[in-house]
């Protein structure tokens, strides 16, 4: 045990890259193919010299009441192996087990009664040293974490559990430390993984090498996503991506830094290198390259220019753009961007603050700002909370996303226009003419979020422009969620001058919350992910993926357009044509919000909504629904129930919600 957990603990300490180090240092990955992809993944590990157990026995005990994963039970009070608590159905006792590590364990099968439960686990780490530990954990469904009676992780998650699902670090003292892990399960199955993780650079070889042998199912056959290998011991927190001409990628980190990856979307990740192109600045959420070697962020106090005049990829030329706006002090006053127009304006945007106070305490905050080429600031729009979005359309219109809070009802994506308010009465203070608390007219977003079903911290929007190279969704706008870990797509039009439209989930799974996102040159989508503050149930702190598609055509809503009878459902497929006649297949229903100065709002005004007619193309690709009755200001919700291809691949994604403000 001690030998084993020396060599660890001095791993972990040698694997720790310098900056841009070459990867040839990197551990090298010996793969060895089995029947399965998690017994190939184990024994290529192994193969590799990467120890994923630390040996130890287990120790289990419930079932307690799943009240939520924040209820106390005893074991987090004390670590007595002979105690006897007041369980669930049946007494709570400490009992050896002999869950390996490096493998997903059932938990169910240990208890009379599993659903709406909690458990704890518990085991002794004897370490030899102090040292830091990384380690990769799974769960179904919560999981919280304590070393020597300090909570260290929590992560409320509904899920299935599988390997690599969160990353986190023990800091281990001299001799003995305690383990202590709750698992909360929901309903279903019920499981835990722990191992010892191997450096993320290996994984992401080994992760591409599994694709190959075993590929994924569902979204993943569809649309690849493959992690980038970052630095090891380096926080890198997406909060901007760009790509430069050249095809290097820029990511700028809320730690403060921009980093250069060069070959980002090689498929041999031994090809990709990351290296610094400027640190220490302050919490960036937003690149935007301009040329050669303009690159323009947003920092917490200002919009900066960053240039590299040696042309030798270090940013050492710094110019503030703007900061012409106020700074309380608040956490919550982020900003975001910027975007330029084809003058060469640029625009950002200002978070208000949060709890404590009023929630605009200095200009301009809830604002959307526009900066001139000769750098004059004027007020462009106001009413904003926290718009962790900002992007220009192909077409030259600027929308963002905003999260649910107080006087906005759910997350939503919306056009932005000159002098229009959005919905947050905090900036009102700020607007030339405007009386602190008086509310204008709230102009309606583009598109709702459905909230938790879709989205809880809607980011970054990106349209496709990369004609097909990106499967057949071209010309269509991609959504980042932080919350949920994955990324939405929406098709948009305009209906007499108003943009709304449709929108669908696309791609789960990703190991962090995609915050910023870019297309490059390939046609593949990188992803730049964080979970600090907001959370996400990917897990891990923080990631860069990159999204391919695959050439496989998934069975999809394409999009749903309105007419003015109803809508009209188009398909990637040629459909199943008796199903799709069904009036069962068909169910729709609407509901509105309430725009109130409480946290969110509940779906209100709900109803089911009659299709009377259906009508299918002779090409079988699109479906027109007709629906008397409808209401403006309303989301509907389309459910697809049961309908497949003509080939019987039923539909990825069986869910629309269209936000209708006119009808044409």
């Amino acid at each position: 045990m001690r030998t084993i957990l020396s060599s660890i603990l001095l791993a972990a300490a040698g694997l720790t890259l310098s900056p841009g180090l070459s990867r040839a240092s990197d551990p090298p990955i010996v793969y060895v193919k089995k029947d399965t992809r998690e017994a190939s993944r184990v024994a290529s590990l192994a193969a590799s010299g990467q120890a994923t157990s630390i040996g130890g026995a287990w120790y289990l005990i419930g079932p307690f009441d799943n009240k939520g994963l924040a209820t106390v039970y005893p074991p987090e009070q004390e670590i007595n192996l002979e105690a006897k608590y007041l369980g669930k159905g049946e007494p709570a006792v400490w009992r050896k087990t002999d869950f390996p590590d490096a493998q997903v364990n059932d938990l169910k099968s240990k208890f009379k009664q599993s659903d709406k439960c909690i458990c704890y686990l518990y085991r002794q780490i004897d370490a030899p040293s102090a040292g830091k530990m990384p380690i990769s954990l799974g769960s179904d469904d919560g999981i919280a974490v304590w070393l020597n009676g300090k909570q260290i992780f929590s992560n409320d998650a509904n899920r299935s559990c599988t390997p690599d699902e969160d990353h986190i670090t023990l800091d281990l003292k001299v001799g003995r430390n305690d383990l202590l892990m709750k698992i909360a399960n929901n309903a279903a199955d019920w499981a835990f993984y722990f191992a010892l993780s191997p450096p993320s650079n290996l994984l992401a070889r080994l992760e591409r090498q599994l694709d190959r042998d075993f590929p994924p199912q569902g979204e993943g056959a569809h649309y690849r996503l493959d992690a980038l290998p970052l630095p090891e011991g380096e926080v890198i927190e997406g909060g901007g991506v760009a790509f430069r001409p050249d095809g290097k990628l820029y990511v700028g980190t809320r730690r403060g830094d921009v980093w250069l990856v060069s070959n980002p979307t090689s498929d041999d990740p031994d090809q990709i290198t990351v290296k610094p192109y400027v640190r220490g600045l302050h919490e960036i959420l937003g690149l935007k390259v301009v040329g050669e070697n303009d690159l323009y962020l947003v920092q917490r106090p200002e919009v900066t220019l960053v240039r590299s005049t040696k042309n030798n990829d270090i940013g050492d030329d710094f110019t503030t753009v703007c900061d012409k706006f106020g700074l309380s002090g608040d956490y919550h006053e982020f900003i975001y961007g910027p975007v330029r127009d084809k003058d060469g304006n640029l625009f950002f945007t200002l978070n208000v603050g949060f709890g404590g106070g009023h929630q605009a305490k200095v200009p301009y905050r809830g604002f959307c700002l526009k900066v001139t080429p000769q750098g004059e600031m004027i007020p462009w729009a106001y009413g904003l909370r926290s718009p962790n979005g900002l992007a220009m359309s192909p077409d030259g219109k600027i929308y963002f996303t905003d999260n649910q809070g107080e006087w906005i009802p759910a997350c939503k994506l919306q056009e932005i226009r000159q002098g229009e308010f959005y919905g947050h009465a905090a900036s009102v203070r700020w607007w030339p003419g405007k009386k602190d608390g008086e509310m204008p007219p709230m102009t309606q977003p583009a598109i709702w979020l459905p909230y938790f079903t879709m989205s809880r911290s809607a980011t970054e929007p990106v349209w496709d422009t990369t004609d097909g190279k990106f499967g057949p969704f071209a010309g269509q706008c991609f959504i980042g969620e932080l919350t949920q870990s994955l990324v939405m797509r929406a098709n948009l039009e305009e209906i007499k001058g108003r943009m709304q439209g449709c929108v669908f989930l696309f791609r789960s799974g990703f190991k962090s919350g995609p915050n910023r996102m870019a297309f490059a040159p390939d046609g593949s989508l990188m992803v730049a992910s964080t979970n600090r503050g907001w959370g996400s149930v990917g897990g891990q702190p923080f990631a860069l993926e990159r999204i391919s598609y695959t050439g496989r055509l998934p069975m999809e809503m394409h999009s749903m357009t309105i007419t003015p009878t109803g809508w009209d459902v188009h398909f990637t497929k040629a459909i199943a044509k008796e199903k799709a006649a069904q009036a069962a297949t068909w169910v729709l229903e609407s509901y509105t919000y309430n725009h109130w100065s409480t946290y969110g709002s509940p779906e209100i005004e709900k109803q089911a909504d009659v299709i009377t007619e259906i009508k299918i193309s002779d090409d079988g690709k699109t479906v027109s629904l007709t629906v008397p009755k409808r209401r403006k200001q309303h989301v509907f919700h389309l459910q697809v129930k049961g309908l497949t291809s003509r080939e019987k691949e039923p539909l990825l994604h069986a869910d629309a919600y269209y936000t209708m403000n006119e009808t044409p």
